[in-house]
């Protein structure tokens, strides 16, 4: 790259670049597309399941504040686009990225937290009589939450998977 006055100007792209740009511009397109559609797939499944009683369900509390990065992911997929365009990239675009980015991870750490103790799962789903299953519970996965604690079976990771699906 070249800095020519207030312009960042992209030397000539080989093939092999330009392929790997158009792999990253289409991958980054689709999670922009689909990153917004999940996570409201997995709020209205939690409201599903509550509106009709099931005895247990799982929740992501993460997956509703997903929606929040859909923006960052937008601006990165058209600076990628315009990079496999070859097109000279304004430093006040990467600027604005940069604050986009910068803006979105601090509504994330922010709303995760917000959303997952006070929204979603304190209040909404332990009103409504339900609580969580720590046994069917894995590290870093969803949420089992059971109408009651006798359908909790001890060391019930090893079944979990077939009780939710």
């Amino acid at each position: 790259m070249m800095i020519k006055g207030s312009l960042i100007k992209h030397e000539r792209i080989t093939l092999s670049k330009n392929i790997k740009g158009i792999f990253l511009f289409t991958f980054f397109f689709v999670l922009t597309i689909t990153l917004p559609m999940i996570s409201y797939s997995e709020v209205t499944l939690v409201f599903e399941a509550l509106n009709q009683h099931q005895l247990i369900f799982e929740e992501k509390s993460f997956s509703a504040c997903l929606i929040l990065g859909t923006p960052a992911f937008a601006m990165l997929t058209r600076l990628i686009f315009l990079k496999v365009r070859n097109i000279e990239i304004k430093p006040e675009l990467l600027i604005k990225w940069y604050k986009l980015c910068g803006v979105t991870l601090i509504l994330l750490l922010i709303s995760v937290p917000t959303y997952t103790y006070f929204i979603e799962s304190k209040s909404k789903i332990k009103s409504e009589g339900y609580t969580v299953c720590n046994s069917y519970c894995t590290s870093r996965g969803a949420d089992i939450w059971v109408t009651s604690q006798h359908y909790c079976i001890e060391k019930g990771y090893r079944v979990s998977s077939e009780i939710i699906d």
